[in-house]
């Protein structure tokens, strides 16, 4: 924490405490990946135009000790179970609002529980573009920081992917 904190000073750059602790507990083996990640958050932040919180910056830095990995198909249950659609409206061209919300919902959800990349996952969805999925994960993002019900969905989503992960398969083995 102290090397952020410096690094930060250094850099004129306000981070806010939970930022410098979520990023110090998930990058702890070099100091060059630590830096790596913080210029990671500050560049995405800045472009995206998020607030620097622990959840705008945890999907673009994935940091392998918190990424919890879990099949394209365990995400797409949980978020066709939850918002009443099935798993061919979300990997359809459909534009109804409903199933393009979950579909958002279920790349950002993707984005965070899988180690799957941006093309990856828009190929789960038949075929969407990489820039698709990463609109749909900003999108999500940032409605996330300005509806509390919403996030409150995604976090019970989470959980609930995280369990069923844990419950259906064991823990893959990263490196």
């Amino acid at each position: 924490m102290a090397i952020l904190q410096k690094k930060a000073e250094y850099e004129n750059m306000r981070l806010p405490r939970e930022v410098i602790e979520y990023i110090a507990s998930s990058y702890t083996s070099n100091i060059r990946e630590l830096e790596g990640a913080l210029i990671r958050a500050v560049a995405y932040v800045s472009i995206s135009g998020l607030p620097m919180t622990v959840d705008s910056i945890a999907p673009v830095l994935n940091p392998p000790s918190n990424q919890v990995e879990a099949s394209p198909e365990t995400v797409m249950n949980a978020v066709a179970e939850t918002y009443g659609v099935s798993i061919e409206d979300l990997k359809s061209a459909s534009r109804r609002r409903e199933i393009s919300v979950a579909r958002q919902i279920c790349m950002y959800l993707m984005r965070q529980h899988t180690d799957l990349s941006l093309p990856k996952i828009g190929e789960v969805f038949g075929g969407k573009d990489h820039t698709t999925v990463l609109y749909s994960c900003e999108k999500i993002a940032q409605q996330k920081e300005a509806d509390p019900e919403l996030a409150r969905n995604l976090r019970q989503l989470s959980d609930r992917i995280s369990l069923s992960n844990s419950v259906q398969s064991p823990p893959r083995k990263s490196g």
